[in-house]
């Protein structure tokens, strides 16, 4: 495509987030009229405004942009013309925001994914606690294009630990999937991530960082 249509597929970002003048808006309004491809992209940041707004807190969230009308409205007929057009193709596409919460000691990369590659449901297996361990859990192994997520929802884990999620491949070869410190009352939901295919996860191992089994499932 042309030079210009990709400047202007580069201001989409800014597009959504306020960030344009009056004329470079009116340029990306004329350009979405004529543009499938560049109104597919403008739906996947769609989510990206409240993201930010609640990142910043109620005050930000109460401060609204006097455009926001007018890109809600944008937004409502980009769905509505995807919609109308799900017939005619495959849509996919992807979005990522890293938004800084508080005074940015923490970090969070948020990354929205459309995709119509099915999923298969996850499945919830009991953790077994190591001999001598009062450590308690459950994982649900979902399988995903990229490869298994992870979930982990645990209890009674040791205080002043970090702990290790690792999964077992059919090889013997395990892979970190996720990693976490201690919390006051034991409790921690965990999501990690594996390249490994579902199929090919054959246990599912929590240790403490030096190395302690604490909980572990076959699957």
């Amino acid at each position: 495509m042309s030079t210009e249509h990709d400047r202007l597929r580069d201001l989409l970002g800014p597009y959504v987030l306020g960030g344009l003048d009056a004329a470079d808006r009116a340029r990306i309004d004329t350009h979405l009229a004529t543009c499938p491809s560049c109104r597919d992209e403008l739906a996947a940041y769609a989510g990206l405004p409240a993201l930010l707004r609640l990142a910043d807190g109620p005050a930000s969230s109460a401060a609204q942009d006097p455009d926001d009308d007018a890109l809600s409205r944008t937004l409502d007929t980009v769905r509505h013309d995807r919609r109308r057009h799900r017939h005619l193709a495959v849509l996919g596409s992807a979005a990522a925001a890293v938004v800084v919460l508080g005074l940015g000691a923490t970090t969070t990369v948020l990354v929205a994914q459309k995709t119509d590659n099915p999923q298969s449901s996850p499945t919830g297996i009991s953790l077994v606690a190591a001999s001598g361990i009062d450590s308690r859990g459950q994982t649900s192994l979902t399988a995903k294009p990229w490869g298994t997520s992870v979930d982990l929802d645990l209890s009674g884990l040791p205080s002043g630990q970090r702990f290790v999620v690792w999964v077992v491949s059919t090889d013997g070869a395990r892979q970190q999937a996720a990693t976490w410190a201690s919390t006051p009352d034991g409790l921690a939901h965990v999501t990690g991530a594996s390249a490994l295919n579902r199929a090919d996860v054959t246990a599912v191992r929590v240790t403490t960082t030096q190395g302690m089994l604490l909980l572990s499932a076959d699957i």
